[in-house]
């Protein structure tokens, strides 16, 4: 992961922590739309309001961690790790007939965690590798996470197999959490930039308004496969979670040898080809998944459907190239890439919560998937035009 030995051995452990964490991530995300639609019984439109409290933690990670701006990378990711676990544990007391706003306060604490962590990640391994290698450890990184998606996907394929009920899965979930958090507490972390105030957490520069505005139409982009490519399969398709737990093993078996090569493409090509030739991809995919399900048989829809929720989830990864970009723009100001890609996140989730609503509602009123994905379409095809300004 680091360049440097001293380093190299610290980061094994954090590695180990960091792997936990996202393994108990990955399960989250794969049973919520399932929990939402099965145990509280969310229609669509009810399903696009909780994208208001999964992704303004987006936004409010930017001032958590400028209160929290005492703490290093690595001690934050831990404090995100528990309330990812608090979350996650007042959720699971829920039950059929509890009120969106019980619902909304847990999607809040345990989404607050998880956006946290979305961003230390990251940040950690601008940090810690050599400029010239970012992209490849990120590449590396994004892998770890993919292995942990993998292995919690499995899990849930074969468990759903025997057993259906989701409060074994949140179990595992608030213990995987607590194991990582306490790994996080009790490492001897490396040296990074230190952030001496809370003004020091919000950087916004000229030069770094293209990765602010890619960022931005990328907020949309995220909505397309985290919640209405997921809302999709399950209450358009009626794929059970195991089945998705099955499609999301494929996702992840292929994304755990392509996220290395898209690392090193980045480091070949360089970020603005990536972006691009990401947008041009994502374009397709828009229209298979607006068109898919009413086009075709119900089994060649479902197979449709699921590959390009397959290929999304791999296109999804070449989002490391704006990482890297705004690192590297951000050249001798070390100081600011943290802040950056903290502020990156939050503009990327007023857009994300944004459309979430407006897409619920268009879906509600629409009465199908198309107006929502070709919609979401067009800002992706933004996306890449911007791209071409990148430096």
């Amino acid at each position: 992961m680091s360049d440097t030995p001293r380093i190299r051995r610290v980061m094994v452990a954090v590695l180990a922590a960091l792997f936990l964490a996202q393994l108990g991530a990955g399960v989250y995300d794969l049973l919520f739309s399932n929990y939402l639609s099965d145990v509280l019984h969310l229609d669509a439109g009810q399903r696009g309001l909780m994208e208001l409290p999964r992704e303004l933690p987006g936004v409010l990670s930017l001032f958590v961690m400028g209160a929290l701006f005492f703490l290093n990378e690595v001690r934050l990711a831990a404090v995100s790790v528990l309330l990812a676990a608090a979350g996650t544990f007042f959720m699971m007391q829920l039950g059929d007939g509890a009120s969106l706003w019980q619902l909304s306060l847990c999607v809040v604490t345990a989404s607050l965690g998880l956006h946290i962590l979305m961003g230390t990640v990251d940040s950690i391994v601008m940090h810690t590798a050599r400029p010239e290698n970012r992209s490849l450890r990120l590449g590396q990184m994004r892998a770890l996470g993919t292995a942990a998606t993998l292995v919690g996907a499995l899990f849930i394929w074969v468990k759903w197999k025997f057993n259906d009920d989701f409060a074994w899965d949140y179990i595992l979930i608030i213990a995987i959490f607590l194991v990582s958090a306490l790994l996080l507490f009790c490492i001897r972390t490396p040296d990074f930039p230190r952030r001496k105030s809370v003004k020091e957490n919000f950087i916004f520069r000229r030069e770094y308004a293209v990765y602010y505005g890619i960022e931005t139409l990328h907020g949309i982009r995220k909505q397309l496969y985290m919640t209405f490519g997921y809302w999709l399969l399950v209450n358009t398709l009626q794929q059970s979670p195991g089945r998705i737990g099955m499609i999301v093993l494929c996702a992840g078996v292929i994304g755990l040898f392509t996220q290395p090569l898209i690392g090193w493409s980045i480091k070949r090509y360089g970020e603005k080809k990536v972006t691009i030739f990401d947008s041009m991809a994502l374009s397709v995919l828009c229209l298979a998944y607006a068109f898919a399900p009413d086009l075709l048989p119900a089994h060649w829809a479902v197979a449709v459907v699921g590959c390009c929720f397959v290929l999304d989830k791999v296109l999804f990864a070449m989002g490391m190239a704006r990482t890297t970009y705004i690192a590297r723009i951000c050249g001798d100001r070390r100081s600011d890439i943290t802040p950056c890609i903290y502020t990156g996140i939050a503009i990327n989730h007023v857009a994300s919560i944004a459309y979430g609503i407006i897409g619920g509602i268009i879906w509600t009123y629409s009465g199908g998937p198309q107006a929502v994905f070709l919609t979401g379409g067009l800002a992706v095809v933004g996306a890449g035009l911007l791209a071409r300004r990148m430096k």
